[in-house]
């Protein structure tokens, strides 16, 4: 029994299921795809029930795969993370999988900013093993569109380190300061 199946047993007894049949056959079709095409399509589809899903208004509800080449870091995120550390995320990732995307801003020209996820861009990056599992590469989730201002970038990168502990003082003060600048400048 293949999950097809086992949603229209177990789940959704009377419903119509000729649009899961006809999403099945799509699947099929797209399994013969080569890489990239694949990776397109899937993305395309994930977009499109993004739409139609009662969590749309969750970016982890839509997690794309993108190649790691259109991922850029920000010019103003202050976590810095020892070798020690470094290698214990490498090892996360190698073992673990890929368990949170790349939280990123969509430049609107195939190219993205990451707002959180730095050191999981790197690994996906430099670690030969990781970028050769992910085929080159990386999941990430689009911020809110309220969130792009770069003050709401910035607020956003301090909210998500923050949440995770310990991160340089100096650093830190710098983008707080950074962000009073940047908040300063749209209120004028």
């Amino acid at each position: 029994m293949d999950l097809f199946d086992l949603i229209q047993n177990e789940e959704s007894k009377g419903l119509n299921f000729e649009t899961l049949d006809k999403f099945k056959q799509i699947i099929e079709e797209v399994k013969d795809y080569n890489l990239h095409d694949k990776v397109l399509i899937l993305n395309e589809f994930k977009k499109l029930m993004h739409e139609i899903s009662p969590f749309n208004t969750e970016p982890v509800d839509c997690v794309l795969w993108v190649k790691n080449d259109t991922v850029a870091a920000n010019d103003y995120n202050p976590n810095a993370v020892a070798p020690p550390e470094m290698e214990l995320l490498r090892l996360s990732i190698s073992n673990d999988g890929y368990t949170q995307p790349i939280v990123s801003m969509d430049n609107g020209d195939d190219t993205r900013e990451v707002i959180d996820g730095f050191h999981r861009n790197r690994v996906g990056k430099e670690c030969e093993d990781i970028q050769k599992r992910v085929h080159g590469y990386l999941p990430v989730v689009t911020i809110r569109e309220s969130q792009l201002g770069k003050g709401d970038r910035i607020a956003s990168t301090i909210r998500h380190n923050r949440a995770r502990g310990k991160h340089r003082v100096e650093a830190m003060s710098d983008i707080v300061l950074d962000l009073k600048k940047e908040i300063g400048m749209t209120k004028r």
